[in-house]
């Protein structure tokens, strides 16, 4: 394999059962697959650690329409970050139910900050903030807070 530096790794038995069961259930056809998955994913943390790092990504959310003036009020704050705001989908679940996807741009904190704003609003029943590096292509996500309500259930 050009460009590729073999290692060899010592585990005990049951911890690479665990290993191999779970990377199984993801549907990783070899152990090196997703061994460099958890590699990324551990150098990936570094970025989530510098505010100032340029990041891409999404706020999805889920809220209660019915909720006192929250359609309003999710507008208004994506209007006064419309310079992170590039694009938004929005999706009717049910009759209360809508589900909204921000395509946003611009540094970790103020990206976080504006998720945080987003979904903690009365009436968002769920967010969740998914960001990719630009310069390295890394993905990340922060689960929000989750709240349950009318018309809303855990399953």
């Amino acid at each position: 394999m050009d460009g590729v530096t073999r290692i060899g790794v010592s585990l005990e038995p049951e911890l690479l059962k665990a290993f191999d069961d779970s990377i199984s259930k993801k549907g990783y056809v070899s152990r090196s697959e997703a061994i460099r998955d958890l590699v990324r994913d551990s150098l990936a943390e570094n970025e989530w650690k510098n505010d100032e790092e340029w990041m891409v990504g999404t706020v999805v959310m889920v809220y209660d329409h019915t909720s006192t003036s929250i359609s309003d009020r999710l507008t208004e704050v994506q209007h006064e970050h419309g310079h992170m705001v590039t694009t938004s989908v929005h999706i009717h679940l049910d009759h209360d139910k809508c589900m909204e996807i921000l395509i946003c741009e611009g540094k970790l904190g103020d990206l976080k900050a504006f998720a945080n704003e987003i979904t903690s609003m009365k009436g968002v029943l769920r967010g969740r903030l998914t960001m990719a590096a630009p310069s390295t292509g890394n993905l990340h996500h922060i689960g929000h807070r989750h709240r349950f309500g009318r018309g809303c259930s855990t399953a």
